[in-house]
């Protein structure tokens, strides 16, 4: 285990069988992080030193990005940013949208209680400020610590957990659905996730899914672990080359209505959105002690803290499983705390439209379609030419 409580390489894909494909592992390993390091050291870099206009400023048109337009008329986008430095994209647009006015409402994907990230931020605020003076920021910050650091730093910033953002619609109870597991784990193939610590659940269900942090030999070894742990544990996803595929959400609901508990085993991330899929499908969770902010809507009634070890977690999670706990309970005590601060989000979303010189009455509605259909990954290129069509009335 690392300092920062994260898994090691080691730890994640588990014994590699011959001395040989150990090597070979760690060898693959070992390349695959220092081309992601040295892909994102560009990556980050070139948006806040090309120029505007020219043949170099299209250098970095081709970073994907998510973004959602909220309001066409006044422009204000929807967009998650995480990382290290987690305005590099957002750069990327705007230094080629200077002239327009526009706001952008950001969500952080991944915590920035992180001195090193957020003095990161100050430093590319003051960019944003010179470069492009129409362009406001204000960040949706997941825990008040983070609304304090960012705005200590300058930032506009309020109290708004991206959790909001999951649909009650698709994650929900299931009626006639047996429980089958004592737990469910979704869990993307990352050394913060710590998988491990769940081994010693009788009977578990994972969901998971890889975003190339291992290379595939290493995706391949920890799906072989999973597998590895006991007949009474499996990977709902459907397997291709042994790798994990996706699942849509509905299906990714039907698995959570399956287990008696839901699982949150990272140390530091996001608010993690499947913390709030568990809640609303009426699972109670066990979770370790983290920062990132997906405690914000746990009550103790059924959310339970236990360390970090597979002990501690096991006997949690048959403490929850044996109280059977109404989903509808949890569900519906989980959506009165959820309406309360989308009304406070409207309020504050009608109010800036409002200063932007909208005439469009105030939100009567939550004004957000989910998680699933909330943002469009696409290059910045791509997204400059829909806002361009916004801007030329053609869509």
């Amino acid at each position: 285990m690392k300092k920062d409580g994260h898994e090691t390489f080691e730890e994640m894909v588990g014994p590699a069988g011959s001395p040989l494909r150990r090597v070979r592992l760690l060898a693959a390993n070992r390349a695959n992080r220092t081309r992601t390091k040295i892909k994102a050291w560009v990556r980050t870099r070139f948006p806040f030193i090309l120029p505007a206009r020219g043949p170099l400023s299209r250098l970095d048109g081709g970073i994907d990005m998510p973004v959602h337009i909220f309001s066409r008329d006044p422009l204000i986008l929807y967009i998650p940013v995480g990382g290290r430095r987690p305005l590099y994209a957002l750069a990327a647009l705007c230094r080629r949208m200077v002239p327009r006015r526009a706001t952008f409402l950001l969500m952080p994907n991944w915590t920035l209680e992180r001195p090193a990230v957020v003095e990161q931020i100050r430093k590319d605020l003051a960019w944003f400020a010179a470069v492009c003076p129409n362009h406001d920021m204000i960040f949706l910050c997941n825990t008040e610590e983070e609304r304090r650091l960012i705005a200590g730093v300058g930032g506009a910033a309020i109290f708004s957990n991206h959790n909001l953002m999951i649909s009650e619609d698709i994650f929900r109870p299931l009626p006639d659905v047996p429980v089958e597991y004592d737990a469910v784990y979704n869990g993307r193939i990352s050394h913060t996730k710590r998988h491990h610590l769940a081994f010693g659940i009788e009977r578990l269900v994972h969901v998971t899914s890889s975003i190339g942090e291992l290379p595939p030999a290493g995706d391949r070894a920890f799906i072989r672990r999973l597998q590895a742990q006991s007949p009474l544990h499996s990977i709902a996803n459907p397997l291709v080359d042994g790798l994990p595929g996706r699942m849509p959400p509905h299906e990714v609901n039907g698995v959570y209505n399956r287990a008696a508990v839901g699982l949150c085993l990272s140390a530091v991330e996001g608010a993690m959105y499947s913390s709030m899929e568990y809640l609303l499908a009426g699972l109670p969770i066990v979770s370790t002690p983290s920062i990132g902010g997906r405690d914000v809507y746990f009550d103790p009634d059924y959310c339970l803290i236990a360390e970090p070890e597979p002990v501690a977690i096991r006997r949690a999670v048959e403490r929850l499983r044996d109280r059977a706990i109404p989903r509808e309970e949890i569900r519906g005590r989980t959506l009165e705390r959820v309406q309360a601060q989308r009304l406070e989000l409207m309020a504050y979303l009608s109010a800036l439209k409002q200063s932007m010189g909208s005439n469009d009455p105030p939100f009567s509605e939550w004004p957000f379609a989910g998680t699933s259909g909330l943002t469009r990954w696409a290059p910045v290129r791509e997204h400059l030419r829909e806002i361009a069509a916004i801007s030329s009335g053609k869509i």
